[in-house]
């Protein structure tokens, strides 16, 4: 007997905020474009209105590289 293929299991896999040390799920996060750092979704977005733009295409830029100018 074949064992049972769970195509859309949820997923387990979690990481640390890079900024503050929290595990949060890896798909409510990601890395920033800029410093490449992996961030929860608090200091990868900093809000729900900066989450929606990155789903609609715009680049996924931290908190802190969009408060540095001429970085």
């Amino acid at each position: 007997m074949s064992p049972r293929v769970r195509v859309f299991a949820h997923s387990e896999i979690a990481t640390e905020c890079d900024a503050c040390g929290a595990r949060f799920h890896i798909t409510s996060g990601g890395a920033c474009v800029k410093c490449r750092r992996v961030l929860c979704a608090r200091h990868l977005y900093g809000s729900w209105l900066r989450r929606l733009a990155v789903d609609f295409g715009a680049s996924a830029v931290c908190v802190t590289c969009r408060q540095t100018p001429g970085v």
